[in-house]
Parts: structure tokens; C-alpha cells; sequence
């Protein structure tokens, strides 16, 4: 085939093209996977445990900034009863990772959450269960001690959520977790409270009740956590808005790799119509070279979007188990289809160089 011919021949630029695809591709891919990705693991993790109402503070920007007095937790629990379960939730700066997740909850919560090995912790006696993403990497087994905020605590057993984010954190009593998270080192504040509910109209009735009899606090239904953390809005803009500029320096390098083929081969196209090509048929061959460059560039970013994951799992400066370290089977087409029309867009400019090409000119050019 003459494309494959006319690929091979100018096999160094072609190389370059391929490299230069593949590195756009691969910030594209890596970037939209870590935020579709914690986005799947928050509803998940919501999910899972039939949480249908999550209620947080009102002026918080967004539930992980809440902020519930002990107060406004009793009179949650008075109203709600054994429906609520109220939720500690915070990092902590330690040696071992610079985001070290702290969750307390009761002890009835954690019955919810399977063990892989160990028992649960027991309250008030420094007792955590440690995640199991954050064992392995740690290297730790119950019986074992683990440093939060300045002191030791015994690790009771290893927990399974099936939530990468969760398995990379520190389960425990919410007095505890309050002592950890508190500034001065006061317990009494919660960061959210959950409400568990059998149907539909259950959770539009709590949710309007908590609306009309406590001002301070807002509940919106589970499966709008993920949407309610602003920061995550920014990390998706910000996604996005790199992915488009990655998309674009992608498109004009392939451009530019078209318009020197064209340049190059000038002589021969003019050949070619003189021996009856038309124009569709020129734009066909290097549209044929474009989606090949693509592709092969597509395979290749891919590959290096999957180490790129793994390297950033790696680093201590970011949670345990809180970037993927896989594509999704959706992302892997997407930048195909994406690429594909990156190819289709790419060969605009050169169209029309072709298109006003003429035979004889082209026949005479040096």
C-alpha cells in the first residue's frame, strides 16, 4: 500500500510524529482517569453501604470540609435515631505519607466493613484497622504499631471497603479520630453524618427535613457527593481543560507532519494526477497516513499513560490508593475515537494545499 510505503520512507519524522502523539494521548488518558476514577470511587463507596443522604455543614464548600458541632450531632441523633451515623473524616501530614486518611466511625459502621484478616478495633484504647492498600504498603499486620499525630497505635486488624481511596486509610473510633484531627486536640466536632434509608420517599422526606429544621446543615442525596466537592469541579476543569490543550498540540503536530509530506512529495503527487488521481484521491493516502500515525500513537500513549498512573501510585506525596493504576476499557476507546478525529481534523490545511495544486506546477516544483 502507498501510505504504509510513504510512512516507512520518512521513517525518522514519522518516529517523531508517533512519539509526540503518544505523549499528548498519555497526559490526556492519565489526567481524565484520576478524575473519573475518584469520582467512581466516592459514588461507589457510597453506594455500597446503601447511604442514600449525606448531611454536612451548610457554609462548607463541600461535605470533607464540614464541620458539625457536637450539638448539632445530638439533635441529628435525636431526630433520626439509629438511621444516622455520623463520620470523622481528615488527613493527617506523617513520615509515611504526606496524606494519610483518618476515618472514625461507631462501632456499628465498622461491622459493615469486611475484615481481610484481624478483629476490629475496640474504642477509646488507640485501636485502629488499617487499610488494605495501605498494609501492603506499609508492610504491616495486626499486632503491629502505626505513628498518627504524634503517637502509636495498635493496629487490630486490615479492612477491605472496595474503595482504592478507603483501603489506603486509617479506620478508627470517632473519639479517636476527633483527638487526631482537632487542632487543639479537642475531641467534639464531626465532619458529616449519614443517613441510611429503605426508599425513595424516605430519602426526599429526610432530606427536606433536615432543610427545614436545622438552617445550619444541608443533606443531599448520595449519589450527589461526588458532584458537591468543589475542588473536584476545579481538578475536572483543570482536566479538561489540559486534556483540549493536549488534543490540539497533538492535532497541529500531525498537521504540520502532513503539510511536509505534501511539501516533500510535491513533484509526485503532480505525477500521480497527471496519471488520473483526483485530488479525493491524494487527500484518501494521506488521510490513510494521518489515522495510521494516529493510531500507532494512540497504542503507544496508552502504554505510557498505564506507567505513567503507576509511578504517580507510587509517590508518598499523595494518598494511598488514591490514583488508578489501570485505563478503563471506555477511556482506551475514547482516545482512539478521539485521535481518530484529530487525524480527520489535521488534514484541513493540507486539503486545501492539495486542492489548489496543479498538475504542471506541481510537475515543475524542485
Amino acid at each position: 500500500m502507498i501510505f504504509l510505503r510513504n510512512v516507512h520512507r520518512a521513517w525518522l519524522r514519522s518516529l517523531m510524529t508517533v512519539l509526540g502523539i503518544a505523549g499528548g494521548v498519555a497526559l490526556f488518558a492519565a489526567i481524565l482517569a484520576m478524575t473519573t476514577d475518584l469520582q467512581k470511587q466516592l459514588r461507589g463507596a457510597i453506594g455500597a453501604y446503601n447511604l442514600e443522604v449525606v448531611v454536612y455543614e451548610r457554609r462548607a464548600t463541600s461535605p470533607f470540609s464540614s464541620k458539625i458541632s457536637g450539638e448539632q450531632m445530638q439533635s441529628l441523633r435525636q431526630h433520626f435515631g439509629t438511621r444516622l451515623t455520623p463520620i470523622v473524616v481528615g488527613t493527617l501530614n506523617e513520615k509515611w505519607n504526606a496524606y494519610a486518611m483518618v476515618v472514625g466511625v461507631e462501632p456499628g459502621f465498622s461491622q459493615r466493613i469486611p475484615l481481610v484478616v484481624g478483629e476490629r478495633f475496640k474504642p477509646g484504647r488507640r485501636e485502629i484497622v488499617l487499610g488494605e492498600i495501605g498494609a501492603q504498603r506499609l508492610q504491616l499486620q495486626p499486632g503491629q504499631s502505626l505513628r498518627l499525630d504524634g503517637e502509636d497505635y495498635t493496629i487490630s486488624g486490615v479492612f477491605r471497603s472496595g474503595s482504592r481511596m478507603f483501603d489506603g486509610a486509617v479506620m478508627t473510633g470517632i473519639a479517636d479520630a476527633q483527638k487526631m484531627l482537632s487542632q487543639g486536640g479537642t475531641a467534639g466536632q464531626y465532619t458529616m453524618a449519614l443517613l441510611q434509608t429503605t426508599s425513595h420517599e424516605d430519602k426526599d422526606r429526610f432530606i427536606g427535613e433536615v432543610q427545614a429544621r436545622f438552617p445550619g446543615l444541608r443533606a443531599i442525596p448520595g449519589t450527589e457527593f461526588a458532584g458537591s466537592l468543589r475542588l473536584l469541579k476545579v481538578v475536572d476543569t483543570f482536566a479538561y481543560t489540559i486534556s483540549l490543550v493536549a488534543l490540539m498540540g497533538t492535532c497541529l503536530l500531525v498537521t504540520n507532519t502532513l503539510l511536509m509530506a505534501v511539501a516533500e512529495r510535491t513533484r509526485e503527487i503532480g505525477i500521480l494526477m497527471t496519471v488520473g488521481w483526483t485530488p479525493w484521491l491524494v487527500l484518501r493516502m494521506l488521510l490513510a497516513e494521518s489515522l495510521l500515525l494516529c493510531a500507532l500513537g494512540t497504542g503507544v500513549g496508552n502504554v505510557l499513560a498505564v506507567l505513567l498512573l503507576r509511578v504517580v501510585n507510587g509517590m508518598e506525596s499523595i494518598g494511598y490508593g488514591w490514583s488508578p493504576v489501570s485505563l478503563p476499557p471506555t477511556l482506551v476507546l475514547g482516545s482512539f475515537v478521539a485521535t481518530a478525529m484529530v487525524a480527520v481534523v489535521a488534514l484541513v490545511w493540507p486539503a486545501v494545499v492539495v486542492w489548489r495544486l496543479q498538475p504542471l506546477s506541481a510537475l515543475r516544483h524542485e
